[in-house]
């Protein structure tokens, strides 16, 4: 990693936003900072208060607002037909995209730490969310709302301007290429449909752990749009959900009916209760909630914890909140499978049903009596996680 570069500049950053503020060309606006340099040499260089200034240029794009501009090629390639493009009229309002000059001093304020090489833009981006926080309570406008550096992809470009007024161009930042767009897949079509038709039916079914995936995938979607509260909450939500159905699926292996499961699950035992005492109990292992050194404490912790701030106390959280969750989620849903596999004599149905038996083989944990039950399992009449007075077993 970049040691951080300081010197007498600014660094500017050029950033597309991910939505437009509606406002014309020529903000122009200095926001002053409540901090000071680390010292006064660096004061005297710069002669003023630390700022940021955040400036806005509005770009044009291809498409209008109700004719995009490859409808006429869809129509085309679905239909061969012609709808036409329409002549141009200088009075329809075209989309245009917003576009940011974010520029700071190159020097370290009181508090940021000096081994951050990126501390100018996380200074810029931490103030550029202040101005949309202020915007959108200004206009009464929640279409604006803070963004992270994940939305700011695929590049930011960094520059330094000289304090004589120079900008020379120092290249572009690729920003979080684990959230970079997805390519077209190399798949079949009809392998794509034989999936798509199979999570069809797992969706209208209500298979267990379908509501707790698709939770997941909400939350992991921060990846791509950035929204922290929403990823915590999120994956607290896949997380009880996937808890409540895992303790359903344990009584089914344990053979009571359904009645019996419904009255248990009506009973609305505390979410806390089902960890600490049901899923305990049946699964073995290390519950201790407060154990940060566990998967438990962990999730209970980055998750659980941090979720309550959000719901109760109006936490704001930032992508490293969202980041702690997002690993702290994984190792709790890998800790109750762990436990699964150890308990696979007690629980076969619940194991395969967490996990399913491609997993169950890639992890090694498919020894002859378990592929003997999965084969068993699979050849039933009704899904084998049905109740067995539903099922008919």
């Amino acid at each position: 990693m970049d040691a951080p570069r300081t010197g007498a500049f600014l660094y500017t950053f050029t950033v597309r936003l991910p939505f437009v503020l509606g406002i014309a060309d020529g903000l122009d606006h200095d926001f002053d900072l409540p901090f000071d340099y680390v010292t006064d040499e660096v004061r005297d260089v710069f002669q003023r208060q630390p700022f940021v200034r955040i400036r806005l240029f509005n770009a044009p794009v291809a498409d209008r607002k109700f004719w995009p501009i490859n409808m006429p090629l869809a129509v085309e390639r679905f239909y061969q037909g012609d709808i036409g493009v329409p002549d141009a009229d200088e009075h329809d309002p075209h989309l245009y995209e917003q576009w940011l000059s974010l520029e700071t001093p190159a020097a370290f304020l009181a508090g940021e730490p000096q081994t951050d090489p990126g501390y100018a833009f996380h200074r810029s981006l931490r103030i550029l969310n202040l101005f949309l926080q202020a915007f959108a309570l200004a206009r009464d406008d929640d279409a604006v709302r803070p963004i992270s550096a994940r939305e700011l992809r695929p590049l930011v470009i960094i520059g330094s301007l000289a304090l004589t007024g120079v900008w020379t161009y120092l290249g572009p930042m690729l920003m979080h290429p684990d959230g970079k767009p997805r390519t077209l897949s190399s798949r079949p079509v009809p392998v794509h449909v034989g999936a798509l038709n199979r999570a069809v039916a797992a969706i209208l079914s209500d298979e267990p752990f379908i509501r707790s995936r698709q939770w997941r995938a909400r939350a992991e979607r921060r990846k791509y749009q950035g929204d922290a509260a929403d990823a915590v909450v999120s994956f607290q939500t896949a997380a009880e959900s996937m808890v409540y159905d895992l303790w359903g699926l344990l009584l089914v292996d344990e053979g009571r009916s359904s009645m019996e499961i419904q009255g248990r699950r009506a009973a609305e035992v505390p979410y806390k209760s089902v960890l600490s005492r049901e899923l305990a109990q049946r699964l073995g292992g290390r519950w201790d909630l407060t154990a940060q050194t566990t998967p438990l404490g962990r999730y209970w912790s980055a998750v659980y914890a941090v979720r309550n701030r959000i719901v109760h106390a109006g936490y704001l959280p930032h992508d490293g909140d969202a980041e702690a969750a997002e690993q702290a989620f994984a190792g709790f849903d890998r800790f109750l499978e762990d436990r699964l596999n150890a308990k696979r004599k007690t629980y076969p149905r619940t194991l395969l049903a967490k996990v399913g038996d491609g997993r169950i083989e890639s992890r090694g944990w498919a020894s002859a009596w378990m592929r003997q039950n999965i084969a068993r399992m699979m050849a039933e009449p009704s899904p084998f996680y049905l109740p067995r007075d539903v099922a008919g077993r």
